[in-house]
């Protein structure tokens, strides 16, 4: 898709109200809200950009960008899943301030990293920023192949997945996704200590034929492009996009 044809996703205003929030283990909130107008053109991966604060003196404070979780097109219904970060920014204020009845605005959904059936193997990397479009793709996954074990029905065809999320606390961590696709949770914090454990828990050997899909801190998500593509996977195999990154304002 062209950059032109990407920005037009992001020009047509939506409304939506909160309909219910949900807390979710790692310090997440599911948020699920009802769209003014629910018809809504949305893949698995893509974004939305919310308004968080109307009155911010500038984009970088009036915009954010969250992944959509998951869409009901029969009910018109949008599901985000948000972590609860820093309480004196602007998209930190908004999240904590959800409560059912809540108003905001929206312009999408649009975006990449798309999910593209037809792999023979999936490789997800993140961290708590990507449990919404992790969790969007593997339910992707899940309703192109619904016996992912050969003992279930399988043809044999069903591709096999990787997913490895860092976050600060794996005990407490939760995809809220089939139970068919189980993560590797690995221990990081910082966004130094993102970038190492993930590249670290990549496989050593890369399977021909992978597609992969790294979402979250900037530096983590290049390092770990970075790797993969010295393993032996193409880049035109690599979905990717940024979420955040210390000291950066506006993702």
């Amino acid at each position: 898709m062209s950059l032109r044809a990407k920005a037009r996703q992001f020009t047509v205003k939506n409304q939506a109200t909160v309909v219910a929030t949900e807390p979710v283990g790692d310090d997440l909130v599911l948020v699920t809200a009802e769209a003014r107008n629910p018809d809504l053109s949305w893949e698995p991966g893509q974004a939305v950009a919310v308004v968080v604060d109307p009155d911010g003196s500038s984009m970088k404070d009036r915009w954010r960008h969250y992944t959509v979780r998951a869409y009901r097109p029969e009910q018109g219904t949008v599901d985000f899943l948000l972590t609860r970060h820093d309480p004196d920014t602007p998209g930190g204020r908004w999240i904590r301030s959800l409560e059912a009845g809540s108003e905001f605005t929206f312009m999408g959904p649009g975006g990449s990293p798309v999910f593209r059936p037809g792999a023979d193997h999936y490789l997800l990397v993140g961290d708590r920023t990507s449990l919404a479009s992790i969790s969007a793709m593997l339910d992707a996954l899940s309703a192109a192949h619904p016996h992912p074990h050969p003992e279930e029905g399988s043809d044999g065809a069903t591709p096999t997945v990787d997913v490895i999320v860092a976050t600060p606390n794996p005990t407490a961590a939760a995809l809220p996704t089939t139970k068919a696709y189980q993560p590797s949770w690995v221990r990081a914090a910082t966004a130094e200590e993102i970038r190492e454990a993930a590249v670290a828990a990549l496989p050593a050997s890369i399977p021909t034929g992978t597609r992969a899909y790294v979402t979250g801190e900037m530096k983590m998500m290049r390092a770990v492009r970075d790797a993969l593509v010295e393993r032996g996977v193409p880049k035109r195999q690599i979905g990717s996009h940024a979420h955040w990154t210390p000291d950066r304002r506006g993702m």
